[in-house]
C-alpha cells in the first residue's frame, strides 16, 4: 500500500507532511503524518485538538499539563486530546510518525473513554496491547536504518490500524456524526439544538459526548470555536468580511485572542502572534479543513 500525498510544510526549523488515509479508513483516520525537527533543543506548544497514535524514532523530552510534567521517550503513545495547549521541550533531532484519529477512530481503535485520557500521553500498549510495541520497534528500526521511508512508515501504520478497528455501536456512531454536524453549523452552535437531535436524556447526552469527544457539549464548542477561528484567521487570503464574521463569534478581540491562545498556544500572525511557530504552520496548511471536520464553516467563500 502506498501513502497518498497530502499537505506539506517546511521552514528552517522543521519539515511536516500529512498523508491522506487509504480508501475505507477516512472516517477513522483523518491523516497520517511524518514530522522532522533537526535542532538539538526544541520548545513549542501542542494544541492537542485531535486524538493521535504516534511513534518517536528520534528525540525525547517532556510535556507540561498545568502543574504536571510528563516525560516522553521512545515508546508508542496515544492521547485523546488536551484541555488547553500544552508546552513541550524536546531534545532533538526529533522525528515523529503517527496518525490523527477522528472521535470514531479513537473509540474504534482504543475502546477507551476519551474524557479519561485527556491531558496525558498514554503508553499505547496499555490500550492496544504489546503488539503495538512489537510493530513500532520493527518499524522504527527499519526507519533508522534507511530501509523504510517516512511515507512508507505512514502507509504501514495505516494498514496496521485498519486491521485492528472494532465496531462502535450504531446508536453511538449516530451520536458522533450528529455532534460533528452540529459543530459545523456555526462558530457558536446552539447547545439546545444538539440535545434536541440526540435520542437520549440531557444527562446521557452529556456523558456520551464526553466519552467520544473528551468534553461535554459546552466545553467542546468553546474549544473548537477557538481552533476553527485560529485556522481561518491563519489563512493569508481571508477577506475583511470573513475576519469580521469570525470576530463576531467572540465578545471582543481581546476575548478572541485569549481564547485562541488558551486552546492553541499561539495567536495567528494577523492578530500579532509569533511569525512561524509550529502550530501556526499547521494552521496554515490547506488540508486542515480535511483533517478536522470541526473547522468546515464555508467561510472560504469570503476569501479575497
Amino acid at each position: 500500500m502506498n501513502a497518498h500525498s497530502g499537505a506539506e510544510a517546511s521552514n528552517r526549523h522543521f519539515h511536516l507532511k500529512y498523508f491522506d488515509p487509504p480508501k475505507g479508513l477516512e472516517q477513522h483516520v483523518l491523516a497520517l503524518f511524518h514530522f522532522r525537527w533537526e535542532e538539538p533543543e526544541i520548545a513549542d506548544r501542542h494544541p492537542g485538538a485531535l486524538g493521535q497514535l504516534f511513534f518517536t524514532p528520534y528525540g525525547s523530552g517532556e510535556v507540561r499539563f498545568g502543574d504536571r510534567v510528563q516525560k516522553i521517550d521512545g515508546q508508542p503513545y496515544m492521547f485523546s486530546g488536551f484541555r488547553t495547549a500544552a508546552p513541550f521541550r524536546m531534545s532533538g533531532p526529533w522525528h515523529a510518525i503517527g496518525a490523527s484519529l477522528s472521535p470514531l477512530g479513537w473509540a474504534a481503535l482504543s475502546g477507551a473513554d476519551a474524557q479519561t485520557h485527556l491531558d496525558r500521553f498514554t503508553p499505547a500498549d496499555e490500550l492496544l496491547g504489546t503488539e503495538v510495541v512489537t510493530f513500532q520497534d520493527d518499524l522504527v528500526a527499519r526507519y533508522r536504518s534507511g530501509e523504510t521511508s517516512g511515507p512508507e512508515c505512514c502507509a504501514e501504520l495505516a494498514g496496521w490500524i485498519a486491521r485492528r478497528l472494532k465496531a462502535v455501536s450504531r446508536p453511538h456512531e449516530v451520536v458522533i456524526t450528529t455532534v460533528l454536524a452540529w459543530l459545523g453549523t456555526s462558530l457558536n452552535p446552539d447547545i439546545e439544538a444538539l440535545y434536541e437531535k440526540l435520542a437520549y436524556s440531557r444527562r446521557q447526552s452529556e456523558r456520551l459526548v464526553a466519552k467520544y469527544f473528551g468534553f461535554a457539549p459546552a466545553a467542546l464548542a468553546r474549544k473548537m470555536r477557538a481552533v476553527r477561528a485560529a485556522h481561518l484567521l491563519a489563512q493569508p487570503d481571508l477577506s475583511d468580511e470573513a475576519e469580521a464574521e469570525i470576530a463576531s463569534a467572540f465578545y471582543d478581540q481581546p476575548h478572541m485572542i485569549n481564547e485562541i491562545r488558551r486552546y492553541c498556544g499561539y495567536t495567528p500572525s494577523r492578530l500579532g502572534g509569533a511569525a512561524e511557530p509550529l502550530f501556526q504552520t499547521m494552521l496554515r496548511m490547506k488540508n486542515l479543513n480535511r483533517l478536522s471536520p470541526f473547522v468546515e464553516l464555508g467561510l472560504e467563500d469570503h476569501a479575497a
